[in-house]
């Protein structure tokens, strides 16, 4: 699909052009055409591109991987491939199985011998945080689950200390040691989620596979982590809409997406208390759930990376996400809290939607 340029009102996101064009970009469009919807699809496409897409739970979200070649049997086995390489690795670092690598360390304080997926993911999530100065830490999960029993709560202020003590007490990425082999935690009651940062890795595991088996065009998506494969042609590319977070049913901004990852981290789906003000995002030096910002999208060359730059930056004032953008050569799009201003990055590449540089 082609962005259209003739029509005077193609910058208004209300004008029926633009709500077309929009339309199209939520369902994820390649230039030349739209993907199907769920289950299996084959399409014939240009230039005897057939596209295939499947789609499936995996990390308690649906996704779903789609394939343009001209070989439908390859590239139905590339798809398998790429599924079952990303729940191998799911399970690996989900939190939520008793037997799983992760939750054995999180009970037992430490782990002798750390499966390759897990190490990897531990060593991105280290770096991240020094790299953040602590706006992203692994070790936020018993915050986080104390955060959980207070669903519905219409005060959070009488919680406010022990949100305190259980930060100051079992929160520090400093006292999770990795080693060549294994990893320890060093406080009792130390418990680590890789909720902001896991489904990246999960989708680049994904993507490896589809290159691994010769795919050229490919896109992957699993509930807001966004990777696309496009090739070496620059006249290729994917149009991925971003929600408005003041209401889910519109696009509110649509990027250009090629050999690149994106993901978007927003406050409007889960939350823990009445106000809304406490969500599944916390930030680690506070214990609460910052208040900046109501969603914020970011475009890097792997999906790990930017999985967890979207979380970390939910914790970053405006000028500490814009010079650390920039030093990482990532793009980004903010919303505020509010969902009124939007904030974004000088190179993003932006198809429809306005937002302020920053």
């Amino acid at each position: 699909m082609r962005r259209s340029t003739d029509s005077s009102d193609s910058d208004d996101l209300r004008s029926p052009a633009r709500r077309r064009l929009l339309r199209q970009a939520g369902q994820l469009a390649i230039t030349g055409g739209l993907l199907a919807g769920g289950g299996w699809a084959v399409l014939k496409r240009k230039q005897n591109l057939w596209q295939l897409r499947r789609e499936r739970t995996l990390m308690q979200t649906s996704v779903s991987v789609t394939c343009l070649s001209d070989d439908v049997q390859a590239a139905g086995e590339a798809i398998e491939t790429a599924f079952a390489r990303m729940a191998t690795t799911a399970a690996e670092l989900t939190r939520f199985e008793p037997a799983s690598p992760l939750s054995r360390l999180n009970r037992d304080g430490r782990l002798a011998l750390v499966p390759a997926n897990l190490h990897a993911v531990l060593r991105e999530a280290l770096a991240l945080s020094a790299l953040t100065g602590g706006a992203f830490d692994v070790t936020v999960l018993p915050v986080l689950r104390y955060l959980e029993t207070l669903r519905g709560a219409s005060r959070t202020d009488a919680h406010e200390q022990h949100l305190a003590e259980g930060r100051d007490t079992l929160v520090g990425y400093r006292d999770l040691v990795l080693d060549a082999r294994g990893a320890r935690l060093l406080r009792p009651g130390m418990a680590i989620t890789l909720d902001g940062i896991a489904k990246g890795h999960v989708v680049d595991q994904g993507i490896a596979a589809l290159r691994g088996a010769g795919i050229e065009y490919g896109l992957i998506d699993a509930g807001g982590d966004i990777h696309a494969i496009c090739g070496n042609d620059p006249a290729r590319h994917w149009n991925v809409g971003i929600v408005d977070p003041r209401d889910v049913s519109r696009v509110a901004a649509v990027l250009q997406l090629r050999n690149a990852a994106l993901s978007t981290s927003g406050n409007y789906r889960v939350f823990f208390s009445a106000d809304r003000r406490l969500f599944h995002i916390v930030n680690p030096r506070t214990g609460w759930s910052p208040q900046s910002y109501s969603s914020v999208t970011v475009m890097a060359q792997r999906s790990v990376l930017a999985d967890g730059m979207s979380t970390a930056a939910f914790s970053l004032e405006r000028p500490q996400l814009s010079a650390l953008m920039a030093a990482r050569d990532h793009q980004w799009l903010a919303f505020s809290r509010t969902g009124e201003q939007r904030w974004r990055s000088r190179d993003l590449p932006l198809v429809a939607g306005t937002a302020e540089l920053a």
